[in-house]
């Protein structure tokens, strides 16, 4: 537990001012972002393990999508050719089976999706929507834990999050949602208030669609975390899932409600 905390406090302490600050050390804090969660998408895939080149093409496509893509999500374009070059590489890698293929496809373009997003909400809308993103998801993610500790009886999922309750989904989804539109509200985002009440609810409860996806995954490949990067944390898919994939859905929302 102490050595949790500690990790804890230290990406606190260098996530917050770097996303605050925006600018080239965020570009840089994103980018290292990439490049890990791309090491560890790889990273768990074993028996047999990935040829070194789909680290190239995996990193290519995912620092590419962030930082080039021309539009607030990753361009069509991108998805497309990445698709070609991992259909082309399973004519000639014998290792590269279609259902292997289609987890690189599948993860990867989730990946770079969420993680652009958060940039374009950042660079482009300001800080108060990655905050907002935050509050709704990783307050939906402390409030459904909380509460399923106090109340929570009736397993969610007990194949791939056994300490997970229904009790502590639904309170992760009230209260998350209502801390994120607290703060909204108090932040006075230039957000009408169904909207801001759309995204706050939406979020609180898509946060949770991602994590137990991101479970699945790790299930799938039977390990308990991505890495070891943060010690007593896991790694970067391990910390950011949620936030990767409700970013992801925000970016949705924003292009179908008014904003």
């Amino acid at each position: 537990m102490k050595q949790r905390i500690i990790t804890a406090i230290v990406l606190l302490a260098v996530f917050i001012p770097l996303v605050a600050i925006g600018g080239v050390p965020f570009q840089v804090l994103m980018v290292v972002v990439a490049a890990g969660a791309t090491y560890e998408l790889l990273h768990v895939a074993h028996d047999p393990d990935p040829k070194y080149y789909l680290f190239a093409v995996l990193g290519v496509f995912i620092i590419g999508s962030l930082l080039f893509s021309k539009k607030e999500l990753v361009d069509v374009t991108y998805i497309v050719l990445y698709l070609i070059v991992l259909l082309t590489a399973g004519i000639f890698d014998s290792s590269m089976d279609f259902m292997r293929l289609s987890y690189y496809f599948t993860s990867g373009t989730l990946v770079a999706v969420g993680l652009r997003m958060v940039y374009y909400m950042r660079m482009a809308l300001g800080l108060d929507y990655v905050l907002l993103l935050a509050c709704a998801t990783l307050g939906a993610d402390t409030f459904a834990y909380f509460v399923g500790r106090a109340i929570g009886k009736h397993k969610l999922n007990e194949r791939l999050s056994p300490k997970k309750t229904i009790e502590g989904s639904i309170g992760g989804i009230v209260l998350g949602g209502a801390l994120a539109l607290a703060y909204g509200f108090f932040a006075k985002m230039q957000l009408p208030m169904v909207s801001l009440v759309i995204i706050s609810f939406v979020l609180s409860t898509t946060g949770q669609i991602g994590d137990l996806s991101f479970s699945s995954i790790k299930r799938s490949f039977g390990i308990k975390d991505y890495s070891n990067i943060f010690p007593g944390h896991g790694g970067i898919l391990d910390r950011f899932d949620s936030i990767i994939f409700n970013a992801m859905v925000l970016g949705y929302l924003l292009n179908y409600i008014p904003h």
